[in-house]
């Protein structure tokens, strides 16, 4: 059964009855411009732009680092190694898998080395935690990692939206 007329203005169809295309961005002409003049944050939104986002993008690679970290240190927990134990876990002690390539990749793009006898459990500089931070550190770093994993499948899902995107919203993280 069909739910009754609400008197509500109904959505307009797309040529061969898709949804129409969402209108474009407010700043589309001005981010456009600015991409293909190569200018930067600063060199489009000057108008708007106190700093560039350089600072951004370095809290944002920190952040991956330790989602990748926490990801490769809780499965070494669930395959039995006691998270006071995590600090002596070296790169070497990790799979060549996945996981352990990510968190490679993400140690090098902060600038850190992915030497085979250097400790996992480490800051954004390199420094190993202490023994007594370890469990605290591992939580705050679960809690960084689902908060990236959470604001992802946020986005994913407003794009999805926005673009009539099927399934997207409900693809896992990578």
């Amino acid at each position: 059964m069909a739910c009754p007329d609400s008197g509500a203005p109904r959505a307009r169809r797309a040529p061969g009855g898709g949804a129409p295309p969402p209108p474009p961005h407010h700043d589309s002409d001005l981010i456009n411009t600015g991409l293909a003049a190569d200018a930067g944050y600063r060199g489009t939104f000057a108008h708007e732009a106190e700093q560039d986002l350089e600072e951004l993008r370095t809290t944002f690679r920190r952040k991956a680092h330790t989602a990748a970290m926490e990801r490769v240190l809780t499965r070494m927990v669930r395959g039995g190694c006691a998270v006071e134990d995590l600090g002596r876990v070296t790169i070497g002690d990790l799979p060549l898998d996945d996981a352990t390539r990510a968190l490679l990749r993400r140690r090098a793009a902060i600038g850190l080395r992915t030497g085979e006898d250097l400790p996992v459990f480490v800051d954004h500089s390199g420094t190993p935690y202490p023994q007594v931070e370890l469990p605290l550190q591992l939580r705050l770093a679960r809690s960084t990692r689902i908060s990236i994993e959470g604001n992802a499948h946020f986005c994913r899902g407003l794009l999805a939206t926005r673009y009539d995107l099927a399934g997207t919203e409900s693809r896992e993280t990578a």
